[in-house]
């Protein structure tokens, strides 16, 4: 709801009970005054007709005028009578303290009114009997006597209280009009503000109005004030993530130079003990341990590039057959040391994707290694690469352990491990299929993981491939 709509029924909803309630006071008022004037007026003029009326009131009532009472003249009988005409003669009749009337056919008086003149000169009650209502109006003109009350009756006008009601409601719709058009300066610069403001969330120039000295311009200059200082933090963030993405890209590699050479000298060491000795049984483990460091700084390099999202990526064609290759031969030393068979199958011909070189290899590596570390010893790792209608399909399954139903949805959450993965290898980070999430997403590839029948874990890879490419298999 709008403001002014919001500001139009706020008021109607308060102007309306206001104008009936003053209608009401309005009506009764004026009744209450036309009853004290009618009464004054009896009042007075039965001072000269007081003696006639109790000399002979069963023949009363007659005109009250210059203090004198004159007996009726016959009229035939109307409906209906114009209010402010006076009273007919039969709206005028005597009664004693009692109530009592000595008129024959005279109504009776209303107890209440009775009960009320012992008390006070003139009383009033609306007789709702009649029709149209009339307002009874009692004075007590005497002490005693069969004409100490006096009772005049007048048709109540009905339409008083509507004709009342009809001008304050006039003026409170003019009252609602004039500050329903009062609000549009006020409205029309909220809406300025807020464009402002939205067209600074979607990070636009920060230009918002700042005119007047009122309550809205002290908010837009408050506004201003506080983006200023978010944008020094937001500026003072960027600044030091860009700087904290350089140190670790380029502390990934000034590690991974060494730690190569490193996983080499150990696989050479390897070789050159006597099998089954304790020496080769630790330069596997360490060979196994400086691998899973290669992998984690990899990961780590991985994820300041996809956490930097103001950077984009570095988007090529790209060999998916020659990647699944290198990967392949990479994991080769650490899938024989733990007696992991890995086979793959990619296309004869190329089969090619775009998408960022560096970072589609390290998510098929997170998968492959994956699949090898968690391992058990005589497993086997398949890693199969197919060309489908349109795109390609890069399937990595494993014999493993798996993991449970409950926890297959939460494969790639970022620290999630199963419970198998941390029984087997306590000291993972869970960054690998994380990272291989993400990366598949930046590229609009789609990445699920299945249970791989009769046990262990099918990851599968899948997104459009590049125009040329062409399908097939050939194992390897």
């Amino acid at each position: 709801m709008s403001l002014r709509l919001r500001l139009a029924v706020t008021l109607i909803a308060l102007t309306i009970p206001f104008a009936i309630a003053l209608s009401v006071a309005q009506v009764l008022w004026l009744r209450r005054a036309a009853v004290d004037a009618l009464a004054e007026a009896t009042r007075a003029r039965m001072l000269g007709a007081l003696e006639r009326c109790e000399a002979a009131p069963e023949r009363w009532p007659g005109r009250i005028r210059r203090g004198r009472a004159r007996p009726p003249r016959r009229r035939p009988p109307r409906r209906t009578r114009r209010p402010g005409r006076g009273p007919r003669p039969s709206d005028v009749l005597p009664y004693d303290l009692e109530g009592r009337s000595a008129r024959p056919g005279a109504p009776p008086l209303d107890p209440a009114l009775v009960t009320e003149l012992r008390t006070a000169e003139s009383a009033w009650v609306r007789d709702t009997g009649t029709r149209p209502p009339t307002l009874v109006v009692a004075t007590r003109v005497a002490d005693s006597g069969p004409c100490a009350i006096v009772a005049v009756r007048r048709p109540v006008d009905g339409r008083s209280f509507v004709a009342t009601l009809l001008p304050t409601l006039a003026v409170s719709a003019f009252a609602v009009l004039l500050a329903v058009l009062a609000a549009g300066p006020v409205v029309r610069r909220i809406r300025r503000l807020t464009t402002a403001v939205r067209r600074a969330r979607e990070g636009g120039a920060m230009e918002l109005p700042r005119e007047g000295a009122d309550e809205i311009g002290e908010l837009a200059r408050a506004f201003a004030e506080d983006r200023a200082a978010l944008q020094a933090q937001m500026d003072a963030l960027a600044q030091r993530d860009a700087t904290l993405t350089a140190f670790v890209a380029n502390t990934t590699h000034d590690v991974m130079i060494p730690l190569t050479v490193l996983q080499g000298h150990l696989v050479g060491l390897r070789r050159r003990l006597e099998d089954g000795s304790t020496e080769q049984e630790l330069a596997e483990l360490a060979l196994e341990e400086s691998d899973y460091l290669g992998a984690l700084m990899q990961n780590l390099g991985a994820a300041a590039r996809l956490d930097a999202r103001d950077q984009p990526l570095e988007l090529g064609p790209v060999d998916l057959g020659a990647l699944v290759e290198r990967v392949m031969t990479r994991h080769a030393p650490i899938a024989a040391q733990k007696g992991v068979q890995i086979d793959h199958a990619v296309p004869p011909t190329p089969l090619r994707a775009r998408g960022d070189l560096t970072l589609l290899e390290r998510l098929v590596g997170n998968l492959v290694h994956n699949a090898v570390r968690y391992n058990r010893e005589g497993g086997h790792v398949a890693v199969v690469l197919e060309a489908t209608e349109g795109g390609f399909t890069l399937r990595v399954l494993d014999d493993g352990p798996g993991v449970t139903p409950e926890e297959l949805p939460r494969l790639g959450e970022r620290r999630f491990r199963s419970e198998a993965a941390r029984t087997r290898q306590p000291g993972g980070s869970g960054l690998g299929l994380a990272i291989a999430r993400d990366v598949a997403e930046r590229h609009g590839f789609a990445l699920r993981f299945e249970a791989n029948a009769p046990q262990g874990l099918a990851a599968i890879l899948s997104g459009p491939r590049l125009d040329g490419s062409e399908p097939g298999s050939e194992a390897s």
